[in-house]
């Protein structure tokens, strides 16, 4: 087929009567001899894909429905730009109506959708995250509680902390007087001995002695 014979542009309805008769006669195969025998002075692959993407039976024409857009964005987000893959979840639409329809319609959609899961995910963290942080149970209080009698309940830990700085400040402790004064030696001090204690021991050294 010379080079000045092929035709170029938008089909004809009379180009695809006549693709669509001989491909019911020879078979979805040799594209090259059916745009030879066909007359429609066209390469085989432009035949190849008019077929394939506008006259084989059971195709979709028009718009894409709600649930095939959801669908395609689903599997997008999924399988990325795998066309063909995509277009077998699709019955009736082929790979190059998907593609076509995706850059044109539906990439801004996705993008949006993107940008919203995102702005969700950061809202979900700040909300839910970060007060359960805060709320550690085992963060030290600090302060005095108001219990259900509305009497002030301080932690123990600062009570023993008030004690402590008290003791540093005033000096040492009772405990470590008393200590210190149990600490000393009964031979340095000699206990007291009363004077019944004395005419009891008299009294005892006499029946020795009788």
């Amino acid at each position: 087929m010379a080079s000045e014979e092929i035709r170029k542009g938008p089909w004809t309805e009379q180009e695809d009567l006549q693709l669509v008769c001989f491909v019911s006669l020879f078979g979805e195969r040799r594209w090259d001899f059916i745009a030879k025998v066909s007359g429609v002075k066209r390469t085989g692959k432009s035949c190849r894909l008019r077929w394939f993407n506008y006259l084989q039976p059971g195709l979709k024409h028009g718009r894409m429905t709600p649930q095939e857009e959801r669908l395609i964005l689903e599997l997008h987000s999924e399988w990325g730009n795998r066309w063909s893959r995509i277009a077998g979840r699709l019955p009736g639409r082929t790979d190059n109506e998907i593609k076509n329809y995706w850059r044109t319609h539906m990439r801004k959609k996705a993008q949006e959708r993107k940008m919203s899961s995102s702005q969700s995910a950061s809202n979900y963290l700040s909300v839910h995250i970060e007060p359960e942080l805060d709320a550690n149970p085992l963060k030290k209080e600090t302060g005095p509680r108001v219990n259900e009698d509305g009497v002030k309940a301080y932690p123990m830990e600062q009570i023993w902390n008030d004690i402590a700085f008290s003791e540093s400040a005033h000096g040492p402790s009772f405990d470590k007087h008393r200590d210190e004064s149990c600490s000393v030696s009964t031979q340095d001090n000699p206990p007291l001995i009363s004077p019944l204690q004395e005419q009891l021991a008299d009294l005892w050294m006499m029946e020795q002695i009788l």
